[in-house]
């Protein structure tokens, strides 16, 4: 079974885009519109990495190599740097607030893949620097808002990629290897129950060991969570698999397990699948549920994946 991509999550990507265009506008101390153009995926990641890369240039210009014990978690002067700013500007408090999750979620997956003892050898860090690098070298042509970013601090890219990349780079892979972990588990995982699990599992994790740290932070900028709009779908579980379970609408008893899934589905023009973790002690085929969910990508005309924010269990 093939991934797909995830449409929801492309409201989350503007929200990455913002936080490191905030960056880059610290450096300049100039102003640059607040509606800027949408950045594809590839150029938020070369954004990416230039703010942080700078960031730690400004803050370890002294050593020659950057370890990966050394990579800055909850460094406040970099959350200042993204959130005070938005504040100063007037952004919205969800704005803000989807801009201090970016960077919490960033710092949970590498301090989470660190605790499953996740190992980030020096040939796979090489590795990623290089495909990113590809895309730098083509980007950096074209923006404005990278080269005045590199000026102002007076570094040269190839300063930047032989010293300082590797904080971004070891984070990148920490994420990377989360997801591989959980794929080499359920090879046909969907991407969106991939990217939930690997989530809440890492964001779990960091809470518990940095909750007072998160804490601070959050009341520093009046962060709140972020709850996005939230979709509701009722009906009976028909099928379990792996780490999913199907849930359609207008199913009958005596139509489970002598209607295959897909049968089912164009049968009754609708059906979602969603994720098992946590409720896998709870559901049976033939319960009746009723699902809260806000994340949403397409299989085709009828059949959808989601995520799980809640369920209740018909008696």
């Amino acid at each position: 079974m093939s991934k797909y991509e995830v449409e929801a999550l492309k409201d989350l990507q503007a929200s990455k885009n913002r936080v490191m265009t905030n960056v880059v506008r610290q450096i300049e101390q100039r102003a640059i519109p607040k509606h800027s153009r949408r950045w594809q995926l590839s150029m938020f990641t070369i954004i990416l990495t230039v703010c942080i890369g700078i960031f730690i240039y400004a803050q370890i210009n002294n050593r020659d190599e950057l370890s990966a014990n050394a990579v800055p978690i909850l460094d406040e002067k970099m959350y200042d740097m993204v959130i005070q700013e938005a504040i100063e500007r007037n952004d919205s408090q969800e704005l803000i607030n989807l801009n201090f999750q970016t960077l919490i979620e960033m710092d949970a997956y590498y301090v989470y893949a660190v605790s499953k003892g996740i190992k980030f050898s020096e040939a796979a860090i090489a590795e990623r620097q290089r495909s990113e690098r590809e895309q730098w070298e083509r980007s950096y042509k074209e923006s404005t808002i990278i080269k005045d970013g590199f000026s102002k601090i007076n570094l040269t890219l190839d300063e930047f990629y032989e010293k300082y990349m590797k904080a971004f780079a070891v984070k990148s892979l920490a994420k990377s290897e989360l997801k591989k972990d959980y794929y080499q588990k359920y090879e046909s995982s969907f991407q969106i129950h991939a990217y939930s699990a690997v989530k809440k599992e890492a964001m779990d994790y960091f809470t518990a060991e940095y909750g007072t740290q998160i804490a601070y932070l959050k009341n520093k900028y009046n962060v709140s969570k972020t709850i996005l709009a939230a979709k509701y779908k009722y009906g009976t579980v028909v099928a379990i698999e792996e780490d999913r379970f199907l849930v359609v609408t207008g199913a009958l008893p005596e139509e489970i397990g002598r209607l295959s899934n897909e049968e089912m589905i164009n049968k009754h023009t609708n059906g979602v699948w969603f994720p098992l973790h946590e409720v896998q002690q709870k559901i049976t085929i033939g319960q009746n549920v009723n699902v809260t969910y806000s994340l949403q990508e397409a299989i085709n005309q009828y059949d959808f994946v989601g995520n799980l924010d809640e369920i209740e269990i018909s008696e």
